[in-house]
């Protein structure tokens, strides 16, 4: 947006019963949120919005201090302030899908095919699928998800293949793997144990990632379980640290308390005490 076009909009908007640093944050939200700043665009700089806007450099830094605050906004020293990337907020009490957690968020989600084929179980992975050793055949999906197109996952999944014979000829560009597993071979995730740690990005994660060589990451593993108990799914991702976020509800235990929601109750063990 044009600094024009940004001066002649929020003048449209000021309301003399709300603080004028709210008018402005609140302007900029609206923003963000309808794609006219984009994520990772850099923002318009204080002093041009003193200047135009006829207003203090303190009531600019207010409004800017609370985006930062919200994680709307991030500041580089040197480089100034810019539009923050979409994080995705994972609730870790429920099963996960990236294509819908994105679409949630407003976020347009893609993947980039790094590599597909049918190929052997190493030990370790028949192990984790529990597969006979007559039968080791396992589909291997490599995947660089993305939001908005700008990279933020990793995932490497692997699926015993006398379970989604043909699955290799499948396009998955666009497509969500249960979508397809749901549709095509009538499957669905029932449960899942994840494994979340904190790690330094690789060389080449870091590249895939758009990121510098040990920055922060998470490195998540899941095994996913059919209704019927078979493991039907090992996936290892490696995320940008400043691009997701974890969220946890937790409950103490209150003698009588019937308020706890179902899916909490299905996913978490309350305390005795």
């Amino acid at each position: 947006m044009e600094k024009k076009d940004f001066e002649n909009a929020i003048s449209q908007q000021m309301a003399a019963s709300i603080p004028i640093y709210e008018q402005l944050a609140n302007f900029i939200r609206l923003q963000v949120r309808g794609n006219v700043f984009k994520a990772g665009e850099k923002m318009i700089p204080e002093n041009d919005l003193c200047e135009f806007l006829g207003i203090s450099r303190t009531t600019v830094r207010q409004a800017m201090e609370l985006l930062v605050g919200e994680g709307l906004i991030i500041r580089y020293r040197r480089k100034g302030s810019f539009i923050a990337d979409a994080k995705m907020k994972r609730k870790l009490n429920n099963l996960y899908n990236f294509t819908e957690n994105m679409l949630q968020l407003g976020v347009e989600p893609s993947s980039r095919v790094l590599r597909k084929a049918v190929e052997e179980a190493s030990e370790e992975l028949a192990e984790i699928l529990r597969l006979p050793n007559a039968n080791r055949a396992v589909f291997c999906l490599v995947r660089l998800r993305c939001a908005n197109d700008r990279p933020v996952m990793i995932e490497r999944t692997y699926i015993p293949y006398y379970l989604c014979p043909g699955i290799e000829d499948l396009d998955f560009s666009r497509a969500s793997l249960y979508q397809i597993l749901s549709s095509n071979y009538s499957m669905k995730l029932y449960h899942a144990t994840e494994t979340i740690a904190a790690v330094l990005l690789r060389e080449d994660e870091a590249k895939l990632l758009g990121c510098r060589t040990k920055d922060p990451g998470y490195k998540i593993t899941r095994i996913s379980h059919l209704d019927t108990g078979f493991v039907y799914e090992y996936t290892k991702s490696i995320t940008r640290a400043d691009m997701c976020e974890f969220q946890l509800e937790l409950y103490r235990s209150v003698p009588g308390r019937t308020n706890i929601p179902d899916d909490i109750k299905r996913n978490i063990s309350l305390p005795d005490s």
